[in-house]
């Protein structure tokens, strides 16, 4: 009877192995994170959550350009920009991304291919973020980010990845008509509509005093230091830098919290430094009055829909709005004109009451 138990659990524990193994096999050999290499056969490349994918695209995938952003550049299809100015293009995406971790994608991308093309949504909140924050952080899965190959243990024995994103990535290649250049997209999600804008908009209550240069200028010189140094060192690539279109909301809650001037500075600064190189592009569309004065554009203060995403490439393209040292002063100017158009004309239609000083 001994002899038995010692061969039924010897056989048991042999067959765990194997099935460790063979589970193990299979995620390394499917890999939906691309943590090891790029889709496999006839897989698609389905990605859809950046914290977890975007770093394995980065080292992994083959391409020439690479989009940057936070969320609102999630919406841009990559093939937009390959039709527009050739190559192949992925996304180095972080949600709320701050200039540090854009910094960390693209050199990460430099390291890993011979890009020659770099589209970076510049975000004014990510040009006054701190610029000493430490990316990637523990709000990542860092084993994906590490060159750790023992805490790989962590993905390769994941259930969710076992019975959900396997299993995900293989319905969107065979059983949807999944487009690859829609990486993270959310737009086919969401409604774009005034009614939704304005009640996702918590208005500030009052108007707080204008923030002073000596409170902003510290964080937006250091993080446009960041950009500036990776576009020094690299004058093979093309920088086009893109100055999203935050809606009237937006620059409405900036004016109330005393943040105009921080973010036209930025802007200012941006411009000022980095449109020196010859091997960069600025494209804003941030004053473009009829687009960020239309609220059915968005679906809240920031995010717009995947239309204007389109229109922005097209834009682009076609070499329209685009800053140079001659005329960033002005169509900056023409932005703090227009906040002010947005305090005096604009949001009286939706917010009639005085507006107090604190």
């Amino acid at each position: 009877m001994e002899q038995k138990q010692k061969k039924f659990i010897r056989n048991f524990i042999i067959q765990v192995v194997v099935l460790l193994l063979g589970i193990g096999a299979v995620v390394v050999v499917i890999d939906p994170f691309f943590h090891y290499h790029e889709p496999v056969g006839s897989l698609k490349a389905i990605v859809t959550k950046a914290e977890y994918q975007c770093i394995g695209t980065v080292h992994n995938f083959e391409y020439d350009g690479i989009v940057l952003g936070s969320s609102v550049a999630e919406n841009y299809n990559n093939r937009w920009f390959d039709e527009a100015f050739g190559g192949t293009t992925i996304k180095g995406i972080k949600s709320s991304a701050a200039t540090v971790d854009l910094v960390y994608y693209l050199e990460e991308a430099l390291a890993s291919n011979e890009v020659k093309n770099v589209y970076y949504s510049m975000d004014i909140f990510a040009l006054t973020a701190d610029a000493n924050k430490e990316f990637p952080d523990d709000s990542l899965p860092l084993y994906l980010y590490n060159e750790n190959p023992f805490d790989d243990v962590q993905y390769i024995w994941n259930k969710d990845v076992v019975f959900e994103h396997i299993p995900y990535m293989f319905a969107m290649t065979y059983l949807d008509d999944y487009d690859e250049g829609t990486s993270y997209n959310w737009a086919q999600y969401k409604t774009f509509s005034k009614e939704d804008t304005l009640q996702h908009y918590s208005r500030p209550e009052s108007v707080q005093p204008m923030l002073s240069e000596e409170e902003y200028k510290e964080n937006v010189d250091a993080n446009i230091t960041l950009i500036e140094n990776v576009v020094k060192a690299h004058p093979e690539v093309t920088f086009r830098f893109i100055c999203p279109p935050y809606s009237m909301l937006w620059w409405d809650a900036a004016y109330r919290n005393g943040e105009t001037e921080q973010n036209l500075y930025a802007s200012t600064q941006a411009a000022e430094r980095l449109l020196v190189y010859e091997n960069v592009e600025m494209y804003y569309f941030q004053n473009k009055e009829e687009l960020i004065t239309n609220l059915d554009n968005y679906m809240d203060t920031v995010h717009f829909s995947d239309e204007i995403n389109h229109a922005i490439v097209e834009w682009m393209e076609a070499g329209e709005y685009q800053l140079t040292l001659d005329n960033y002063q002005g169509e900056i100017e023409k932005m703090r004109d227009l906040s002010e158009k947005i305090q005096e004309e604009y949001v009286v239609e939706y917010f009639s009451e005085e507006t107090t000083q604190d």
